[in-house]
């Protein structure tokens, strides 16, 4: 009796916090304007799995970005360092974006909040315009650059985050600006992107 309780306490405690996740996403808000594009994130919508299988690059099924839970318009390909100074490291990480059902095309992209293992991330504006993907996933041209201040304990941090699990979990937010089609028209929006996901530590690979 006493473990059947304890299964049932354990899974209202998971749903609880299921719920409340789900809250804190839907109470997010977001300015009306950016940099003079409206702000909607219901303007893209990613294709479902029947559409395009493999959707993203992680194995996961493909979402709409309506989904308050879950975004994955953007994700991140296998990291690699670019570069160790006393003062940090520089990561460059590929971008890929998974495949939509309306054609469009994004002028650049800007990076909020970021942060790679714990650790707030600078992350400078991606000024590289392309189009929206409509049957598979893009993997854009140019890397994001991804640079870590290491507070002058660079010896330690590296060995920290060298020795650190395989994968580092990634969070923030990224806006997406740019022209979206919907039927004949053209708008110029800016979609909010909430990122929470890993990528492989490029550590590991040297």
């Amino acid at each position: 009796m006493m473990r059947r309780s304890f299964t049932i306490l354990l899974t209202a405690a998971a749903m609880f916090a299921n719920m409340a996740n789900t809250v804190r996403a839907q109470d997010r808000t977001y300015p009306d304007k950016i940099r003079g594009y409206k702000v909607e994130r219901a303007v893209i919508q990613i294709k479902p799995p029947a559409a395009a299988p493999g959707a993203n690059n992680n194995g996961t099924p493909a979402n709409s970005v309506n989904d308050p839970g879950i975004d994955k318009l953007i994700t991140f390909g296998k990291p690699s360092l670019a570069q160790v100074t006393p003062l940090g490291v520089t990561f460059e990480v590929p971008i890929v974006v998974a495949p939509v059902t309306q054609s469009g095309k994004v002028d650049f992209l800007v990076f909020e909040n970021i942060e790679v293992n714990g650790r707030a991330v600078k992350i400078a504006d991606y000024n590289h315009g392309f189009h929206l993907p409509d049957s598979k996933p893009l993997v854009l041209k140019d890397p994001l650059s991804i640079y870590v201040y290491l507070s002058g304990a660079l010896l330690a941090a590296i060995g920290e985050w060298s020795d650190s699990k395989e994968s580092w979990p990634v969070t923030g937010r990224v806006y997406v600006f740019g022209q979206f089609k919907k039927g004949l028209f053209s708008f110029k929006r800016c979609v909010p992107v909430e990122i929470d996901l890993t990528m492989r530590n490029p550590f590991r690979d040297k």
